[in-house]
């Protein structure tokens, strides 16, 4: 697949006009097709009484483009609010018994750690998996996982200093204990080319509003296919948008089952839309470019003798890379946001996240800014 014009989709963000922004792993800037997309959805509203944009076949639409985006079959994809409430959902999906534990890591957002608390009034323990270094091998997680192991969370791409752990291996053990891998995939859906299908993950949560470029309160939960049917025993069975006689809710077995009340009609088309961009501009290319200026930047740190908590192996990392560095992260973020330059603090440590629409320059423009 030949590369891309990267200088011609950087037009497509706005925002970078005026700003070096390099705070991806927070929000992402919305390119054109999003705002296109919203007034699209408008102007149906007012013209057509929403019979495009509110109907179920628009939602279903989104879902299909979204799966194909992700590598998922569309029935195992389920639309949700925000990583949080996928998370939640996975957790109350499952069936533990007291006496059983979870194993969740020390590198977590809280996201992916209230959700599984209230598992601990029931009687079942909470392990913790220690990080080694900013690193998650899969042998930290075989240090805390036995055969009383129901559930393993973790993050994909940590949100700290951006490690990427092997769902792959960990799935595989997991599959063979009996245990359900759930993840918060936030920081790498969107820009690592893997079909979701192939994490040998049980539950995926996925916010939109980062790496897919979609607005606030749209989100992704995929659901592996064999557990579609099954899981839920927890859950409340409220009818959903798709669902015509509350009677049958509890006759509907499908992705819809995770899905309550009328969903985000807003949210899904432009999630839609910007899934198509992606797609047009290609997930082996996006995930290339990323690991390009990532590594590049790793290199500058190091000439510059600055360092980072960020592995330099590329199937170790992503989009994220922390800066250590002698001064007051959150003060000299305030101070990099009045010169427009956007980063972010994350536990007390610099944090910058790139994308496919950054550039070298934006690079060089933050090092120049960085006390020397």
């Amino acid at each position: 697949m030949s590369a891309p014009d990267w200088a011609e989709i950087r037009k497509e963000f706005p925002m970078l006009a005026t700003w070096t922004y390099l705070d991806t792993a927070r929000k992402a800037p919305l390119p054109l097709c999003v705002e296109q997309a919203t007034r699209e959805f408008f102007k149906d509203v007012n013209e057509n009484a929403g019979d495009e944009v509110w109907s179920p076949a628009s939602v279903e639409k989104s879902r299909a483009v979204m799966a194909r985006l992700l590598g998922a079959p569309a029935g195992s994809i389920a639309f949700v609010k925000n990583t949080t409430e996928g998370l939640n959902i996975a957790s109350h999906a499952l069936d533990l018994a007291p006496g059983e534990n979870i194993v969740i890591t020390d590198m977590e957002h809280r996201a992916n750690l209230w959700v599984w608390d209230h598992w601990r009034e029931k009687g079942c323990e909470i392990r913790c998996v220690q990080n080694r270094d900013g690193r998650l091998p899969v042998e930290a997680f075989l240090e805390k996982i036995d055969d009383k192991t129901r559930v393993v969370a973790t993050a994909w791409v940590t949100y700290r200093n951006g490690y990427r752990v092997d769902l792959k291996e960990l799935g595989r053990i997991c599959r063979e204990r009996g245990a359900r891998l759930v993840v918060d995939a936030v920081q790498g859906a969107g820009l690592i080319n893997t079909p979701l299908s192939e994490l040998n993950a049980d539950f995926i949560s996925i916010g939109g509003h980062k790496h897919l470029l979609g607005l606030t309160g749209t989100g992704v939960l995929y659901i592996r296919p064999e557990l579609v049917t099954q899981a839920g025993a927890g859950i409340t069975k409220t009818p959903s948008y798709f669902t015509p006689h509350p009677e049958t809710a509890l006759e509907r077995y499908d992705q819809h089952r995770f899905e309550s009340g009328n969903p985000n009609f807003l949210g899904l088309c432009v999630f839609r839309r910007a899934a198509e961009f992606i797609e047009s501009i290609g997930l082996e290319n996006i995930e290339n470019r990323v690991r390009e200026l990532t590594g590049q930047f790793l290199k500058m740190l190091k000439e510059r003798r600055i360092r980072t908590q960020t592995p330099e192996n590329w199937e170790e990392r992503c989009q994220i890379v922390n800066v250590l560095i002698d001064a007051d992260a959150k003060k000299l973020s305030a101070e990099l946001h009045e010169k427009r330059i956007a980063v972010n603090v994350r536990d007390g440590i610099l944090r910058v996240s790139m994308s496919f629409f950054n550039n070298e320059e934006d690079l060089e423009k933050l090092l120049r800014a960085l006390p020397s």
